[in-house]
């Protein structure tokens, strides 16, 4: 599922679309991002994009 969200978010989606197209509240889609963040040890979502592409966590392109 993460891989999934960082994917749509990646991909320019907002919120309230990546929660939709995977079936979560916005709220849970925030509580998931923020876990990733934390996992990352960043405190943007621009950085953590940059640490999700850096180490594998998401899909080559």
């Amino acid at each position: 599922m993460d891989r999934r969200i960082l994917a749509l978010l990646l991909a320019g989606l907002t919120d309230l679309t990546t929660a939709t197209q995977l079936g979560l509240s916005p709220r849970t889609l925030h509580r998931r991002l923020r876990h990733l963040m934390d996992m990352a040890g960043v405190r943007t979502r621009m950085q953590l994009g940059a640490h999700a592409v850096r180490n594998g966590w998401t899909d080559p392109s």
